[in-house]
Parts: structure tokens; sequence; C-alpha cells
């Protein structure tokens, strides 16, 4: 197909220009003749936006209290000792149905462990690892750790990791969750604990009995 000419580009710009303003004219005009509609519709979708902006900022605002009402539950443990830790972690269970609460862990074990009888009857091996800095890089080797000791050695029906560290980082979040799931841990968290702390609700996968 042969190029156009310059005079044939000219023409065919000249007629956009046309088409453009000839539109604008008569969109002009009739928002001159109908302006108390216009003017009606232009408010109603300043109220909706305003209103959506209000509500996700009134979302977002108590999320944010939300977040640092959790926070405050777990004040305490930051500031903790690891022996401080595990026999919080100890009374936590015991306050919230957990039985038979047993102290094994051993200096290899990559934290403190505790076998002991959840709510919903089973076997349950614990890890209590509170934040030393490395958690959140770290966190795949114990819950690696965890799953092979839990089945294997203490013939647990299931196993539960403990921390105050945040597990779930955007860019390790997805990697923890996986291997959990494959190794049948259960990750009790940063936001996990100071939710169950303040509602007094250990996990839910722990609290019915199994189907």
């Amino acid at each position: 197909m042969p190029p156009l000419s310059l005079t044939v580009k000219i023409v065919a710009g000249a007629a956009v220009l046309f088409l453009a303003f000839t539109g604008l004219r008569y969109a002009a005009l009739w928002v001159a003749q109908h302006w108390v509609p216009v003017v009606v519709v232009l408010a109603l979708v300043a109220l909706a936006a305003g209103g959506v902006l209000l509500y996700r900022h009134r979302r977002n605002a108590a999320e944010r209290a939300e977040d640092a009402e959790l926070e405050r539950h777990l004040a305490k443990a930051d500031t903790m000792t690891i022996p401080e830790f595990e026999a919080w972690v100890a009374k936590l269970l015991l306050r919230d149905g957990f039985r038979q609460v047993r102290f094994v862990g051993r200096a290899a074990d990559f934290g403190s462990n505790f076998v002991a009888t959840a709510p919903d009857s089973r076997r349950v091996m614990v890890r209590a690892k509170p934040d030393d800095g490395t958690m959140s890089k770290r966190g795949a080797r114990h819950i690696q750790a965890l799953g092979a000791d839990a089945h294997a050695r203490w013939k647990a029906d299931t196993a539960m990791l403990i921390t105050n560290a945040d597990l779930h980082r955007l860019k390790v979040a997805a990697r923890h969750d996986a291997l959990a799931a494959q190794l049948g841990v259960i990750l009790v968290d940063r936001m996990e604990l100071a939710a169950w702390v303040a509602d007094r609700k250990p996990p839910a996968e722990l609290t019915a009995s199994p189907a």
C-alpha cells in the first residue's frame, strides 16, 4: 500500500480537528441547556467519591488501631528472656485448654519443645521460639526441624511453632505457609499470637475434632 501523500494527511488532520471541534461545540451547547442535571450528577459523583475516601480512611484507621492493640499484648513478651518466654508460652497453653503440657526441649532443638494434648485431644508438639532478630529470615529452618521432629521423634499428630517474630513478611510469607502446610506445622507468629493472647482462643485447627 503506497504511503499517503502530504495533502491527504493534511486533509485528514483537518477533518479530525473539525469533527472534534464540532463535537465539543455540541457538547457545550447540550451542557448549557441541561446544566441543572449535569450539576446534580457531578455533585453525586463527588459525594460518592468522598464517601469512598472517607470509608477507606476510617477502615485504615480502625485497622491501625486494631494492630496497635494487638501489639500491646506482646509488649511484655518482646522484653522476655528465653526462659521467661518459654514459661509464658507454657502458661498460655494451660490457660487455654491444653493438657499434660510437658517440657522436652534440648539444646539442639532450635527452641523449647513442649508435648501437650490440644483442646481437640490430639497430641501436639509445640516449639516456643522468641524473636532473636533472625526468625523472619530463618523461619523455614525452624519449620523444617519442627516438622521432622514432631512426627518421627515424638509421634505427635501435629506440630505448632509459636513465636513473637513476624513470619509473614511479604518476601517470605508464601514460602513459610507452603512449607508449614506440607509438613503439618501450625504457624503462630506475631499477629496470630497477639490475637490468641487477646481473645483467649488458640488456633482453630486445634480446637475442634478433626473430620
